[in-house]
Parts: C-alpha cells; structure tokens; sequence
C-alpha cells in the first residue's frame, strides 16, 4: 500500500516529516539535510518523536546548502491504546509550555524503557538500562534503542526480529507508551505558535476520529505518506477538504539504519507549504 518509488523527480518538491538520531533516526540532523538537498528537496521539516533538539542543527545545515528547514515537532498522544501522533509546524521550540511538555515526554520515555528492561530481565533476557541509554545518546529513548542492545548482544538476528518477539505490542516486553489526549498534544503545538497535522492517519484505521480531533482545533491533516497510495491521497485530500483542513504530507524518512531512506519518494507539492505559511501569517 506504500507509495511507489519514482524515478524522476518534480523540479522543486518538500517533505515535511523526517526524524534524527534526536528520537529514532539513524541521520543525524545535520545529514538529514545533506541527504535531502541531495535527492532535490527544497524544504523540510525536522519532526523528531517528542523532541526538538535537532532543530538548530538541522537549521545551520540547511543555510550550508540552501534548504529550508521548518520547525517541527511529532507529539505522541493517545486514544484509548490507540496511539495517535499529531505534527507541529512553525513551533518555537523555546516556547515554556512546549519545553515542560516535552521534558514530561522525555521522563516518561525512560520510565517506559525502564519497565520494558525489567520485563526482558524477567525473562531471562540480561540487557541493562545503562545499554539502552548508551544507544539512545542523545535521542529521545526508545524500543528502538532497546532493540539494538538485543540484536549487539545477540538475542536476535535483526530490528524487525526483536519487535517480533518481545517489544511489539501486545508481545512479553510490551509496555505502553505515555500519551497525553490529542487536544492537549494540539494545545500544546497551538501555544508554541504552531499548526497541528494529523500524522499518518491510515495507520490508525480510525477515520471515525477525525472529526473529534477536528473540534479539538485540529489545523491539517497528513495526506502524502510513505503508506499512502493514490487512492489513500484522494480519500485524505477529501476528507481535508471536508473540515477545512490544510494538507501536509512527508515521507516520514527515518535514515537507512532500519530500513531504506525513502526521502525522495513522497514528493509533496510546494502549495501546501504555501498555504501552510498563508495560515501563520494569518495567526499573527
């Protein structure tokens, strides 16, 4: 269901969802940029999961090679156990409500891998939290660093396996996740002077929601995405026309470190960065 690659590429496009080695990316900031100006991306967004440390760097490197960087931020949030991710755009990431925001984020963060460590010990699995955060660095913790300590100690043969096994949801060393409720995730964004996106939505199969987050000021929604075909673009693009919503997409680009680099292969439309600039200037 993924969009296809592409072999030729617009003369100017974006993309508006790319994470670092500041959450679960294996570029750091600084080669998101270099490897997006190298594929013809014109802007990006560095959207980190729950943290905007790269930005600055991100920003720098983007003056270096002539790319634009919009500031940005991937809030996790919750519905019942249903995780939903909300994108903020145009943030300030020095904003007080945003910071103490992400500070209880990055101590829950811990916490959780904390919990999934013991649950691992539990079952005979000897990794250590000290291994885990050598991994993450720093990177806002996560499974994904817990995995790498048990394919280095050799648990299992790859990523994908440990996730398989132990780490994914519902599997022994599962632990849920801190999430606030969408409307404070959008709250949040709002106060730090940003535009929030509904992120991924066809990988929630809730569609139901929407009109839910919409009335909790929802401002766009994600209809370009790595798992969005044509027919998933359509239905989204539709659905943003509906409720009024500004259209974002990106390619949720996550480096090569587990998986292909798939920047380049969403490639948004210069116009939504258009209307999305058009709707902060309205704001101010």
């Amino acid at each position: 269901m993924g969009v296809q690659r592409k072999t030729f590429f617009m003369d100017k496009f974006i993309d508006l969802h790319m994470h670092s080695t500041r959450s679960d990316g294996s570029f750091s900031p600084k080669d998101v940029v270099m490897h997006a100006a190298s594929v013809g991306i014109s802007t990006l967004s560095l959207t980190d999961h729950d943290s905007v440390a790269g930005i600055a760097e991100a920003t720098a490197a983007g003056r270096e090679v002539g790319v634009d960087v919009v500031p940005g931020v991937e809030l996790s949030a919750q519905v019942g156990e249903k995780d939903i991710h909300i994108l903020g755009y145009f943030i300030n990431p020095e904003q007080e409500a945003l910071q103490a925001c992400l500070e209880k984020y990055q101590n829950a963060r811990v916490e959780r891998a904390e919990k999934i460590v013991d649950k691992l010990n539990k079952m005979g699995i000897p990794v250590q939290m000290t291994q885990v955060l050598a991994k993450a660095g720093n990177a806002a913790v996560g499974r994904p660093h817990v995995a790498d300590v048990l394919v280095e100690e050799g648990f299992v043969f790859s990523s994908n396996e440990a996730f398989y096994k132990y780490l994914g949801y519902a599997k022994p060393a599962y632990q849920p996740k801190y999430g606030m409720d969408p409307a404070e995730a959008i709250e949040v964004i709002h106060a730090s002077g940003g535009l929030a996106s509904l992120a991924h939505p066809v990988l929630y199969a809730r569609d139901d929601l929407i009109p839910q987050f919409v009335e909790a000021g929802l401002d766009a929604i994600e209809v370009m995405h790595i798992k969005h075909d044509a027919k998933l673009i359509k239905r989204y693009s539709d659905l943003a026309e509906q409720y009024g919503l500004l259209k974002t997409g990106g390619s949720d680009c996550h480096g090569d470190g587990r998986g292909d680099a798939v920047m380049g292969q969403v490639q948004v439309p210069v116009e939504f960065l258009d209307a999305m600039k058009a709707w902060v200037e309205n704001k101010e």
